[in-house]
């Protein structure tokens, strides 16, 4: 969890009053803020990495200030439009292509606000900008900047400005592999043709996204304004991290104007507008969540402690969801809100009402009794990992292509998709055990991933059972032998089985198990040319049954 520090005094300042070190380090654990360390001069705590708006003094003040009913409902933060404008070149589309940008004016900075800014920053970067991968954040001294500002993508030979912390100019390779932040982000740029770049109407560089900022462009304790931008790829998130920016600084006193951002050929956008989101809450379903009996009047004043606008409406609650509270997806998350408000130290505990006895799942009873019942073939099971490779699950078995999950960030190419069949992973277990003894039997149980676009999740799970026998001598038969008997021995009636074409299969000695008219399982000798592929010297027969469409109730869980 990211942790957080703050000097107790900045904090009061903040509250507009002064709590006792003892009491702070009480209410803190209340909201979500763990207390490693607490002292006069500095506390630390550690912060859950949903809540952004505590990850400085001013979010945690604003929060503290509802919850011991010193305010009440959301902050009004007024903003106003800005006459300064971002254009967006047609450049950086396949690059870094969406930015939200924001100004703040009447800042005051003590060294302990603009610590607490820049620690913001930092851990905004670390949690929801995911170490600078889907967004990052600039800030810069506006009075530095001539505006208008564009936002645009160099050719790396073409860039060349003062990093920040920086006494001279470098190149864009330069920064990449002479300066800190260029050494741990460079992998977010290396490859691409251009590297985006944020410059004013005069050409001097405000930073390099996602890397680092220009020094000439730094803040400092004189800075009294500033322009504030994130880059990225998902609006809505840029949107987020810049709200959780600007609230905190309008929580010093400072104003807020939005930004309007002109994309080349796109249109036109106003930026950080701070407009909150609406949600509906059912009263009734939040007190049978939390085992409360709130009437929902006293529901909306806890609400409206947690620093939520709420309106009753028909026996609901319309609640007003904060721009910096990204955290709110769901009205179980508002739930949550009722019960940190109500004080989980006020929630005592009560003894189960109806004793229970854990049990298996059917799936796994099922599954349980289907590795008893082959072990008894003499099989012997193996483990493979969920992620292979289109090497091995589709051009090793002699399948020119074919549809698969794909890891947007692989380690390496070996683990890069989502297995879509077992016998793949069969066949390379006996390719890494060619020196032991024959014949050899194995089998495997487990979930193979399908991509499915009608899917809540675009992708299908299904449980298989995959075996392979490895000898001298073997034959259709000997698998055919094994799954005819497997499926008598489950109690399946009405299945069939017909000869089948498949390219991993040897043409002739192949043939499919249907159910109805429901493919449920695929048995054969393995091609030559996938023997080959494998290194296996001896011929394999194997099958694949699809449980998850024989026994479609016990696993469909899955």
């Amino acid at each position: 969890m990211p942790t957080v520090t703050f000097e107790p005094e900045d904090l009061y300042r903040l509250l507009g009053f002064r709590l006792p070190l003892e009491r702070l380090e009480q209410l803190l654990p209340l909201i979500k803020c763990e207390v490693k360390e607490a002292s006069p001069e500095m506390v630390s705590v550690e912060v859950t990495a949903d809540r952004p708006d505590l990850f400085s003094a001013e979010g945690i003040a604003r929060l503290l200030k509802g919850f011991l009913g010193k305010a009440e409902g959301s902050p009004k933060y007024r903003v106003a439009k800005s006459r300064v404008k971002v254009k967006v070149s047609r450049m950086v589309r396949r690059v870094r292509p969406r930015i939200v940008c924001a100004v703040v004016r009447g800042v005051s900075f003590t060294e302990s606000s603009i610590a607490q800014l820049m620690q913001l920053q930092e851990k905004l970067h670390e949690t929801l900008c995911r170490r600078r991968s889907k967004a990052s954040i600039g800030i810069y001294d506006l009075d530095k900047v001539k505006p208008p500002i564009t936002y645009t993508a160099l050719k790396p030979e073409k860039i060349r400005f003062t990093p920040l912390e920086e006494s001279k100019p470098l190149s864009a390779e330069e920064i990449l592999t002479q300066t800190s932040k260029g050494l741990e982000y460079a992998h977010l740029l290396r490859g691409l043709p251009r590297y985006p770049l944020l410059v004013d109407r005069e050409g001097q560089v405000l930073s390099m996204p996602p890397i680092i900022n220009s020094e000439e462009t730094k803040v400092t304790v004189e800075t009294r304004n500033l322009f504030i931008d994130a880059t990225g790829f998902n609006p809505e998130l840029l949107e987020e991290a810049v709200s959780v920016l600007v609230s905190s600084l309008a929580e010093r006193g400072a104003k807020v104007e939005a930004v309007q951002v002109e994309y080349e050929g796109g249109g036109k956008v106003w930026t950080c507008q701070l407009k909150p989101r609406k949600m509906t809450v059912n009263p009734a379903e939040v007190n049978r969540l939390l085992g409360f009996n709130l009437p929902s009047g006293r529901m909306a004043k806890l609400l409206r402690r947690m620093r939520f606008d709420v309106e009753a409406s028909n026996g609901r609650l319309k609640v007003s969801i904060p721009p910096f509270r990204s955290d709110i997806l769901h009205p179980v998350d508002l739930a949550e809100e009722v019960a940190i408000a109500y004080g989980y130290h006020r929630i005592k505990p009560e003894p189960l009402r109806l004793p229970t006895v854990g049990s298996l799942l059917p799936a796994s009873q099922a599954s349980r009794r289907i590795r008893s019942l082959i072990a008894g073939y003499g099989f012997q099971e193996t483990a493979s990992y969920l992620l292979s490779s289109r090497e091995t699950q589709f051009e090793r078995m002699g399948v020119k292509s074919g549809e698969a999950v794909e890891l947007a960030n692989p380690t390496s190419q070996e683990y890069s998709i989502v297995r879509v069949w077992l016998l793949p992973c069969l066949l390379e277990f006996l390719s890494k055990n060619v020196h032991v003894d024959y014949p050899q039997k194995v089998f495997e149980l487990g979930d193979v991933v399908l991509p499915d676009v009608e899917a809540e999740t675009a992708t299908r799970v299904e449980t298989r059972l995959a075996a392979a026998i490895c000898n001298f001598k073997v034959s259709y038969e000997d698998v055919q032998a094994l799954a005819y008997s497997l499926l008598e021995q489950l109690g399946v009636e009405g299945w069939r089985v017909e000869a089948f074409e498949h390219p991993s299969f040897l043409p002739g000695r192949t043939a499919r198990l249907l159910l109805g008219e429901v493919e449920i399982g695929l048995l054969g000798e393995i091609h030559p040319a996938v023997l080959e592929a494998f290194r296996l010297v001896n011929p394999v027969a194997a099958m694949e049954l699809n449980l998850s469409k024989i026994f479609p109730e016990t696993f469909k869980g899955k």
